[in-house]
């Protein structure tokens, strides 16, 4: 993925994931790639990965379970 230094990765990642989802390429109750492998499909660090599933989940949009 090519990134625009204008916006925040997380932020065009986190647009990414949304578009994937209205495609229904991620459907509700489905279980999402890990940190590691978003950041491998990304080509990111891990910890920009965490930092957009925080921001998804506090849009709402993902809800995360531990364990």
């Amino acid at each position: 993925m090519e990134y625009n230094v204008e916006v925040p990765i997380y932020v065009q990642v986190v647009r990414d994931i949304k578009k994937r989802i209205v495609r229904k390429q991620l459907l509700p109750g489905e279980k999402l790639p890990s940190v590691r492998e978003y950041a491998v499909l990304f080509e990111v660090s891990p910890l920009t990965i965490h930092r957009t599933i925080q921001y998804l989940e506090a849009e709402g949009i993902i809800v995360t379970r531990k364990g």
